[in-house]
């Protein structure tokens, strides 16, 4: 009797594991929400940003104005040329009443690629700062200056990217000579040089030590003889 219960037993118990081997297992989805590796793995597309000094360009004067690339990796400049890589360079449409100068581009430090013996020189997020002026004829209200980035992106893992245009728009509001302006957002350190309505400010705070300085080196120069002109 209890050969038979245990062979029964067994029995159902070898069923209900056939049963469960036959039992078709439903597909595992992947989490939808977690990038495939492919998409990790992409460089995220590159983008400009636009800043200047004050929150309106008076007429007749000239402003600090920047323009900043984001892009995954590095760039050259046309101050220290790559051979056989575009540099990154700013062009901006012509607007009436507005004059665009003295473009300056980053500094550069010498970075090691897989694809040149020697290290390049390079630039990682850079700043394009430029002059801006309204001229006394520019046409007062909201305006936008558009233009566009040229560049080739040296990526993190030293390869070479493709040659990429990228639009820039960069929103500004020209106002009267004397009208009252703000300080905007402004990446850099604020320096007396780096807007020209800063050098007489400037200039009247050192002129009490500049003074006594070249009244005793013209002194010096009447003492001594020397031609100090």
């Amino acid at each position: 009797m209890w050969r038979s219960l245990v062979a029964v037993l067994l029995l159902h118990s070898l069923t209900a594991a056939q049963a469960q081997e036959d039992r078709p297992v439903p597909p595992v989805r992947p989490d939808e929400s977690t990038p495939k590796l492919s998409e990790r793995a992409r460089p995220k597309p590159a983008s400009s940003r636009q800043y200047t000094f004050y929150d309106a360009i008076r007429r007749g004067r000239s402003e600090e104005a920047t323009v900043q690339l984001s892009v995954s990796g590095f760039v050259t400049t046309p101050q220290s040329p790559v051979a056989g890589i575009v540099p990154l360079k700013l062009e901006l449409q012509p607007s009436e009443g507005m004059i665009f100068s003295k473009f300056r581009y980053p500094k550069t430090m010498g970075r090691k690629v897989s694809f040149r013996p020697e290290p390049i020189a390079v630039a990682w997020m850079p700043f394009i700062r430029f002059q801006l002026k309204a001229d006394d004829s520019a046409a007062l209200g909201a305006r936008v200056l558009s233009g566009k980035l040229t560049f080739q992106a040296i990526r993190m893992d030293s390869s070479l990217g493709p040659v990429e245009q990228l639009d820039v728009l960069i929103p500004i509001t020209v106002v009267e000579h004397d009208a009252k302006v703000s300080k905007a957002e402004w990446p850099f350190p604020p320096t007396a040089f780096d807007n020209p309505d800063h050098d007489k400010l400037v200039l009247l705070l050192f002129l009490p030590i500049l003074l006594p300085l070249m009244m005793l080196e013209w002194l010096v120069c009447g003492v001594t003889g020397r031609d100090c002109r």
